[in-house]
């Protein structure tokens, strides 16, 4: 999408010109630039940008979503197999943090390694390629090789432009080598229209994803770091319903669960599902959670015990009047009340449930994530 009536209006820059950028996208680097250039802007307010720094940080941002949650980006994208090869090199977890990922990479990109010279390659094309549109008329036509270094003349010649500034051009510092210098104007626009520029990117960003990942649930939900997350309905719905049923079996070791001690675990991984609906929520203990982390169980094994679970604790928290602690059923089934969810038959809630699970632990399963999880005393 490259509708520039998204964006705010300005007099000063030329804004179609930004939003012709996500035209015809088939790799990520364009979105990932940009979102890094925007976190510059917002972080520190500079206007010259070591380009290290910057493919730095577009590695850190394709990291989640690569590892962590096992997005797809496309047989045709560089960064994220780059990203796919350079975790086993740098021994970084699956969950680093930004900040740990970026220095990781700043420091790797130094030491000639293959792998620091693919890194090093992005830096041939993605600071040009990203600039194309500003120049499209003038680049009509010409052979691929020529293109870099006439977009690096052209940024330069057109960042003097008092009609139409290019948003940035090319500089060299002695502190931080090979750098982009942001226009003061295009400085001001971003820092005004931050949020909604960066909403944008971020728009045309998930549509991009949700064209490689057509079956994956929450792609929105999937583009940064999992922020801490609120367990605390689904804490009280199960220790009403433990208090109710006076304890239940955990359905992977089969050991007693009460509602004093007891550690909530995301049947489908949290890293698939990216979401903490009630239905997908079961109480274990902490080392079994922990060491099925994100593995998706057998079903064979496992499917049966958990739709028993579930439709046992329904009722019992149903019986109670607790409607609140019901509402992720009450949309899952399609219900009006709490009388109607528990007037449901057990094999028509078991068939619901059973038809939401498995084709999400397939997609799972297409994925790459671990699948048949069982658990061993």
């Amino acid at each position: 999408m490259n509708d520039s009536s998204l964006l705010p209006p300005s007099a000063d820059v030329p804004i179609d010109r930004l939003a012709a950028i996500f035209g015809n996208t088939t790799n990520s680097y364009k979105f990932y630039w940009l979102l890094s250039i925007l976190e510059c802007v917002k972080d520190n307010q500079l206007t010259v940008i070591p380009i290290d720094h910057l493919i730095a940080r577009m590695i850190a941002n394709v990291w989640y979503p690569v590892h962590y949650f096992k997005l797809s980006f496309g047989k045709q994208d560089q960064i994220s197999s780059i990203v796919l090869s350079i975790r086993s090199e740098i021994l970084l977890s699956a969950d680093a943090s930004k900040s740990e990922i970026v220095a990781a990479v700043t420091q790797y990109m130094k030491n000639g390694s293959a792998l620091a010279k693919a890194i090093s390659a992005l830096k041939t094309y993605v600071p040009y390629r990203f600039l194309r549109p500003f120049f499209d008329s003038q680049l009509r036509g010409v052979v691929d090789w020529k293109v870099n270094r006439l977009i690096w003349e052209m940024a330069g010649q057109a960042f003097n432009d008092p009609a139409a500034p290019c948003l940035y051009r090319y500089v060299q510092t002695a502190e931080n080598g090979e750098s982009i210098e942001i226009h003061q104007r295009w400085l001001a626009y971003l820092q005004v229209n931050l949020p909604i520029v960066m909403g944008y990117c971020l728009w045309n960003l998930v549509g991009y994803l949700q064209r490689n990942n057509p079956n994956v649930p929450n792609i929105s939900g999937k583009i940064f770091a999992p922020e801490r997350r609120d367990l605390k309905e689904s804490r009280r719905f199960w220790r009403l319903a433990l208090n109710a049923l006076n304890g239940v079996h955990c359905i992977y070791s089969g050991e007693i669960l009460r509602a004093g001690y007891f550690s909530l675990d995301h049947f489908i991984p949290w890293s698939f599902v990216a979401h903490d609906l009630m239905w997908n929520i079961i109480p274990t203990n902490v080392a079994i959670n922990s060491a099925k982390s994100a593995q998706v169980p057998s079903l064979q094994a496992y499917l049966n015990p958990f739709v028993q679970l579930q439709y046992n604790a329904v009722q019992a928290v149903a019986a109670v009047g607790r409607e609140n602690l019901l509402e992720d059923y009450i949309l899952l089934y399609k219900k009006q009340s709490i009388a109607e969810l528990q007037s449901m038959p057990v094999d028509e809630f078991k068939q619901v449930l059973y038809d939401t699970i498995a084709p999400q632990v397939q997609i799972a399963k297409n994925m790459g994530f671990t699948v048949n999880w069982s658990y061993s005393a």
